[in-house]
């Protein structure tokens, strides 16, 4: 699930919109402006990629690992694999991002490694997240503009580029990385515990044990419960449940039956499946059906702006309908009694990193 439309249940659901996309086996690339207010809230979550987020325009926050950057207009986060990120809207200006979605699995592919380079910094240390500032990225945003140009085209020899532009805007975040220190950072503090969350984040879907999984990492069950559970908040099974239940509210939004999706999510039962979705969202399965209502576009699609619709009958479809199934984004956000806090009194920001206080939602 996109990070647009990851507004929480009990919310007001706001409204966005997908200006252009481009799905290919290696990237997922989006631009989209989404219309909210302080009241609407986000989920706290991850995907099984690597994400960066380049603001156009806004008045948000992205909390990332305990620490909280302050996006400004034409500044990017650049965040690693599993990180948990939650977005904060500030105002009602209206968030209008470019996104690019990496993708993890293929360790052959180029952009992987270029990624993998950008957040090797300082001595080695892994980097969760990382933030630029409009004067680092100015380098970026003439190919930003040719991504787009391209993944808008219907002109095949033209979007047949995009993949080009994108791999040389990784190539050209790696010379920024090289060149200037990010504003701010986060450092994971602990790499198995960040091992063990991407490998759930990538099986959650299987009939998984907590055995079989202590026996992946070598660990006894109780250690690596406790050990889970003191760097996320929730227990290994209530992680794997939750992220069960958010994929599956996505296949239920897409239309498939409530059956099906808790067998494709992999619950074993339908009763399991019906009492958690209820304890994560508060909701049954069938309302879940009716979110959202409305349709997306196509997985690529030009820029509405400017132009006359056509009068010709377009067949609308999911916007995740063309992109395989391991390449959907996973939700990653705990039900409200499994929550993480907002802010850890046991974290200390990295070097250059202001926090910022949030008016509760």
């Amino acid at each position: 699930m996109w990070d647009w439309e990851l507004i929480k249940s009990g919310s007001s659901q706001g409204r966005y919109e997908v200006l252009v996309q481009y799905t290919h086996e290696d990237f997922h690339y989006a631009h989209a402006i989404s219309y909210d207010t302080e009241q609407n809230e986000y989920c706290l979550h991850n995907h099984a990629l690597y994400e960066l987020v380049y603001c156009v325009r806004g008045d948000v926050i992205y909390q990332a690992e305990g620490v909280r950057y302050q996006m400004e207009p034409h500044s990017l986060l650049l965040l690693a694999p599993a990180v948990l990120h939650k977005l904060f809207i500030r105002s009602e200006q209206p968030f209008e991002r470019h996104t690019l979605y990496i993708n993890y699995f293929d360790a052959n592919s180029e952009m992987f490694s270029l990624m993998g380079k950008c957040l090797q910094l300082f001595n080695q240390q892994s980097v969760g997240s990382a933030y630029y500032g409009p004067a680092e990225c100015a380098g970026i945003v003439p190919l930003l503009e040719r991504l787009e140009r391209a993944s808008a085209s219907d002109d095949e020899r033209i979007s047949s580029l995009a993949p080009y532009f994108a791999k040389a805007l990784v190539a050209e975040l790696l010379m920024i990385v090289n060149s200037a220190a990010p504003l701010a950072f986060s450092t994971s503090g602990n790499h198995t515990i960040d091992a063990l969350r991407l490998y759930l984040s990538q099986n959650f879907t299987r009939d998984i044990s907590l055995s079989d999984i202590a026996e992946h990492f070598f660990w006894s069950k109780d250690h690596c419960n406790r050990a889970f559970h003191k760097a996320t908040g929730m227990s290994v099974m209530q992680y794997i449940a939750y992220n069960r239940v958010l994929y599956a509210r996505q296949l239920l939004a897409q239309g498939m039956g409530a059956a099906e999706a808790a067998r494709e999510v992999g619950f074993s039962d339908y009763s399991s499946f019906y009492r958690s979705y209820r304890k994560v969202t508060g909701r049954s399965p069938r309302a879940g059906r009716r979110f959202p209502s409305r349709p997306s576009p196509p997985s690529r699609v030009r820029s509405t702006r400017n132009s006359t619709p056509s009068r010709r009958k377009r067949r609308w479809r999911s916007s995740t309908a063309s992109i395989p199934r391991r390449w959907i984004p996973s939700a990653r956000s705990p039900p409200r009694c499994m929550r993480l806090p907002e802010t850890r009194s046991d974290f200390v920001p990295a070097a250059g990193c202001t926090t910022t206080s949030i008016p509760s939602t």
